[in-house]
């Protein structure tokens, strides 16, 4: 998956607000902060609760809070690259998927290929993402080992 099909899922050049041209300019709207009405599209579009949202940027409930439902509220650089990172995870599995909603309730199963454990629950730490990345690259290419 591509940056810019990272910048679609996070809701566009209008959410992250400035111009994405190249990856190193979604890098550095990542360590500035990004917005937190892109964590809340990105909830919206899931369909996601605060908990699982929390869950997915590895965050407590009450740091979600905290962050607030304040448009103009921004999350920390860890937090944006969290975003980040479930956004390009979510974007794969749309794209493997071929249907939103498949890939979003593929990412609260528990998956046999990751240890019965949902890909969500996998999704706070880079190794933990690079697991359901390998198994939807596996999918994609129809090998289930």
């Amino acid at each position: 998956m591509g940056d810019m099909s990272v910048v679609k899922v996070l809701g566009g050049q209008r959410l992250l607000g400035r111009r994405i041209l190249n990856p190193l300019d979604l890098a550095d709207v990542v360590e500035a902060g990004l917005p937190r009405r892109v964590a809340d599209r990105l909830q919206q579009r899931l369909d996601w609760s605060d908990g699982e949202l929390a869950q997915g940027i590895g965050v407590s409930g009450k740091t979600l809070q905290r962050i607030g439902k304040d448009a103009d509220a921004r999350l920390t650089p860890a937090q944006s690259d969290r975003l980040f990172r479930l956004a390009r995870i979510v974007g794969f599995a749309e794209e493997v998927f071929e249907d939103g909603e498949r890939a979003h309730r593929w990412l609260k199963e528990p998956q046999r290929g990751l240890g019965n454990r949902s890909p969500l629950s996998l999704l706070s730490t880079e190794a933990g993402a690079r697991e359901v990345e390998d198994l939807l690259g596996r999918i994609e290419f129809g090998v289930f080992s």
